[in-house]
């Protein structure tokens, strides 16, 4: 045994593990050093003390405003009513050419002040009984405008072909639809029923052709006159200052 280890024979198997002999064969040891100090620079970035942490934002589509941002835009902005009071310029527009049509039609043999003589009692008020409160505002400007839809027919039976009457037709309903939308109960106000309907229209037909088409022009007048009244009135209520609240404080009035 002392002459095998004196020659330099190796201990045997058991002193020297197998996966270390292998490691060895197949890494030398320069290259082993060069990846260790690879391995460490690498993760020192890491591990320096104070470092800020690199958070990614989070990317919203393009024009889509967080939660908080629309919270704030909700509880900051006043209502707008630019789009309520296009509709109704639109439709006031296309009665200002009434009275221009009504003198080419009768020549100046009759005086246009004549059409606010005998109007009926059926008419919506001339102004709005606006004075208690905006939903008393809301609510007569409305019920107005679905009594005018109505007498609107007869105007229709009698100048069928008139821009005039096309132009109303198409206009008071939205009105009435935008009117509605701010009313805190719309339900409150309803068409005329089929049969109050048919005694609106009964009112204002008669045998006497001029009768009739003078009525049809008190009825045009008359709706002018309550669009002018009635943007007025309903401007003066949306125009009060409107309450800043904040998470459901009222805070103060701006």
């Amino acid at each position: 045994m002392r002459a095998h280890l004196e020659d330099g024979a190796s201990p045997s198997s058991s002193d020297s593990p197998e996966p270390q002999r292998k490691l060895n064969q197949c890494f030398p040891a320069a290259h082993l050093r060069l990846l260790a100090a690879v391995m460490l620079a690498a993760a020192l970035p890491l591990c320096v003390p104070g470092a800020p942490l690199e958070v990614a934002p989070t990317d919203l589509p393009q024009g889509e405003a967080s939660g908080e941002e629309e919270e704030d835009k909700r509880i900051s902005d006043p209502p707008r009513d630019s789009n309520i009071i296009e509709t109704w310029e639109r439709v006031l527009k296309s009665t200002e050419s009434h009275q221009q049509e009504f003198d080419d039609e009768f020549q100046g043999n009759v005086k246009y002040d004549l059409l606010d003589k005998d109007k009926p009692r059926s008419f919506p008020a001339k102004c709005p009984n606006c004075t208690f409160s905006k939903e008393a505002c809301l609510q007569s400007l409305a019920h107005g405008m679905l009594v005018y839809t109505v007498l609107l027919k007869h105007v229709d039976r009698e100048y069928h072909n008139s821009s005039i009457v096309a132009a109303v037709k198409a206009g008071i309903p939205q009105l009435i639809t935008q009117i509605k939308a701010k009313m805190r109960n719309a339900d409150g106000v309803a068409a005329p029923t089929s049969s109050e309907e048919q005694q609106l229209l009964k009112e204002l037909d008669r045998p006497d052709l001029f009768y009739r088409k003078m009525m049809a022009h008190r009825i045009l007048k008359s709706i002018h006159i309550f669009l002018v009244d009635g943007k007025r009135s309903y401007q003066k209520w949306m125009s009060k200052k409107h309450p800043v609240r904040m998470h459901g404080t009222q805070i103060r009035n701006l």
